[in-house]
């Protein structure tokens, strides 16, 4: 812990209470059964911690080890939280087959295209470019990923229970913060990570502490049965309007569904 300034140790350790009040939110509640996915990357989160904190404060710990199995830890929660967040994309989209072969057609091309302008900038010299560099690629590909399919969403007017807006939301705001940060201090201090870390650091801590409370105010409720449940609204052009809003989704799902048909069958 000797190269963590205390502020982030602070941070720290609030993270790890925030991160276990999520996971006892998610079974206390019972919407782990929902979100299996989501589940497992929180409890991988708190175990991320537990290593972590072994990593930094064992005396004896070899560096370059400490180094690469706190890069491994990370690897595997940036697989966890792309499983997590496809999933309740899903579950979003799930009565809408049709769109959401478009959603995940959207999120793959999407993808794609940041992954290759990310291996474009940095010409494969990835030992110039370094983890930190990957890890911002990573978050770049997340964010754009997410948002091209919530705007999907938005553009067809899809209907999205609260919690699930919540949770993408804070997935969405932790990617683009650290995507922001790192590039404009990268870009303010000469791209020498060693001269901002500390800075970086502390925003990415406190950044990941606003997304645990808002995981926690989302998760406090049971979560929906159904993706089309929504929340009862007093709004009468709303209600005016749903039965005509479900009935263009409903087509525009079934267009889809033969179109997606049409592409799977052989030639």
């Amino acid at each position: 812990m000797g190269n963590l300034s205390p502020a982030v140790v602070w941070l720290w350790a609030l993270s790890i209470l925030g991160q276990m009040s999520v996971l006892v939110v998610l079974l206390l509640r019972g919407n782990f059964r929902r979100l299996p996915f989501f589940t497992a990357f929180a409890a991988l989160n708190l175990c991320q911690a537990g290593l972590l904190l072994v990593l930094y404060s064992h005396p004896r710990m070899n560096p370059t080890n400490a180094f690469v199995l706190a890069w491994g830890s990370e690897v595997l929660a940036m697989l966890a939280q792309a499983c997590a967040t496809v999933e309740i994309l899903r579950l979003i989209l799930k009565p809408y087959q049709g769109i959401w072969g478009l959603g995940w057609r959207a999120l793959s091309i999407v993808s794609a295209l940041v992954v290759t302008v990310v291996a474009w900038t940095t010409r494969g010299n990835w030992a110039v470019a370094g983890w930190w560099e990957l890890n911002r690629g990573y978050h770049l590909t997340f964010a754009s990923a997410l948002i091209a399919c919530l705007l999907l969403v938005r553009y067809y007017s899809v209907p999205v229970p609260a919690p699930y807006k919540w949770i993408l939301g804070a997935f969405c705001f932790y990617s683009c913060t650290d995507v922001l940060v790192n590039t404009v201090l990268q870009s303010l201090l000469y791209k020498s990570f060693d001269a901002y870390r500390p800075i970086y650091q502390f925003s990415m801590m406190l950044s990941f502490l606003v997304v645990q409370g808002i995981w926690d105010f989302a998760l406090w409720n049971p979560l929906p049965v159904d993706a089309r449940q929504l929340a009862p609204s007093s709004d009468s052009s709303y209600q005016r309007l749903s039965p005509e809003v479900n009935e263009e989704l409903r087509r525009l799902n079934e267009r889809l569904l033969q179109l997606w048909k049409l592409e799977a069958r052989p030639n």
